[in-house]
């Protein structure tokens, strides 16, 4: 067995080329559909996890898919602000176990800058440190802390507006006091403060200064950009949701609601990207085949003289046999690995949009696709050898 093994090695290395070919078509394809199935299964994830908590978001009027991804993924601008006013009357309305205020406007380099409250955090432990209390006190996202090198203690010189070259808030450096733990989320990429903070820092602004800065939505003092609520039941989502709704100009959500439409169109694409990886594994059984009908006949001189030393046609299917399972075994372990260094390096692109995907994370079902892909690398040689050995069978 060892020295088929060797032999077999030896027959790679003098078909490299053709072997190549192969190993590219199965990585390539292989590659893909993990990669399309893992981003899949880690977008919804995240969806559905930072959807669950509240059942209510009021912002002002505008788009209601702008308003979830603003304030549950912090992307985008938001569309405004409104009077801090309604949340403390939402709070004493008795209708709700939670109110959350939230502000946005500001940024430090590519990380921005939510202003609300430790209720906002809920849920997320504290890897180092202690959540913020005071005004200029910031709590940083797991990714933000990595990617900085910030540390407890450190000052972060803040700038004006959602995108970095804004003008620096040189005078209301914020300090860190707390790092949260990893969420896989994009909490991981943005740095957390009290709203009384953005309210401090943009009081401290000129208008001089900020009248040449592109014009955005920013919460100055007593305003905010959106409220979020977790109502006691079904009867209060209703009152709460009926009476608001009711403002023209506010606009009121369930955030499941909307990003459960953000999820059909994401589930419609993944279907998409299912159908061409689809065509492309078929692509690949096909161009396996031929290649290996293409090995098997450049090698019949091989095997016609394998035949005359006594060497059975079973030990001639064994030894193509070990080289497409080599083939396939490595190609595939390629694909896996390429698809997930395809995952890491997005990571950093995709953050930016409020998605947050983990380079290493596997599931079960991508075991199977590898398994499945690797024994369409194999079927053509086990169909061909099967066929040849009918055949010497019938001319014995």
């Amino acid at each position: 067995m060892k020295s088929m093994f060797r032999f077999a090695l030896k027959n790679m290395v003098i078909r490299r080329s053709r072997i190549l070919l192969v190993a590219l078509s199965v990585i390539i394809s292989a590659g893909v559909a993990l990669l399309a199935y893992n981003i899949s299964c880690q977008v919804n994830e995240g969806i559905v996890s930072t959807a669950a908590y509240y059942d209510v978001i009021i912002g002002p009027s505008g788009s209601s898919t702008q308003l979830a991804m603003n304030t549950m993924f912090f992307t985008d601008k938001p569309l405004g602000t409104i009077p801090y006013s309604y949340v403390e009357e939402i709070e004493k309305s008795g209708l709700v176990n939670s109110v959350v205020p939230f502000t946005m406007g500001d940024s430090y380099n590519s990380a921005r800058i939510v202003g609300t409250t430790p209720a906002f955090l809920s849920g997320k432990n504290i890897r180092q440190g202690r959540m913020f209390a005071e005004a200029y006190e910031a709590v940083l996202g797991s990714a933000v802390a990595e990617r900085y090198a910030l540390k407890i203690g450190d000052e972060m010189v803040t700038s004006h507006g959602l995108e970095s070259g804004g003008i620096h808030h040189t005078a209301t450096p914020l300090i860190v006091t707390g790092i949260l733990e990893k969420t896989g989320t994009a909490y991981d990429n943005a740095v957390f403060t009290s709203y009384k903070t953005v309210w401090a820092v943009h009081g401290m602004e000129t208008h001089e200064e900020e009248e040449d800065e592109e014009e955005e939505a920013e919460a100055g003092e007593g305003e905010v950009c959106a409220i979020l609520v977790r109502t006691k039941g079904f009867n209060e989502y209703y009152k709460l949701t009926g009476y608001y709704a009711e403002n023209s100009r506010l606009l009121v959500i369930n955030p499941s609601t909307v990003l459960r439409e953000i999820l059909d169109q994401v589930d419609t694409s993944t279907r998409i990207v299912y159908l061409l990886c689809g065509i492309i594994l078929i692509m690949n059984i096909l161009v396996i085949s031929v290649i290996t009908l293409l090995n098997l006949f450049d090698t019949k001189k091989e095997i016609a003289l394998m035949r005359m030393i006594g060497i059975s046609m079973k030990h001639i299917g064994e030894l193509y046999l070990i080289e497409n399972s080599i083939l396939g075994l490595l190609s595939t372990i390629a694909a896996m690995l390429l698809s997930h260094l395809c995952l890491g390096l997005m990571n950093g692109f995709v953050a930016s949009m409020g998605i947050v995907l983990s380079t290493w994370k596997v599931y079960g079902l991508e075991w199977a696709i590898a398994g499945t892909v690797f024994v369409i690398s194999v079927l053509p040689t086990m169909i061909a050898i099967a066929g040849m050995s009918r055949r010497d069978l019938i001319n014995d």
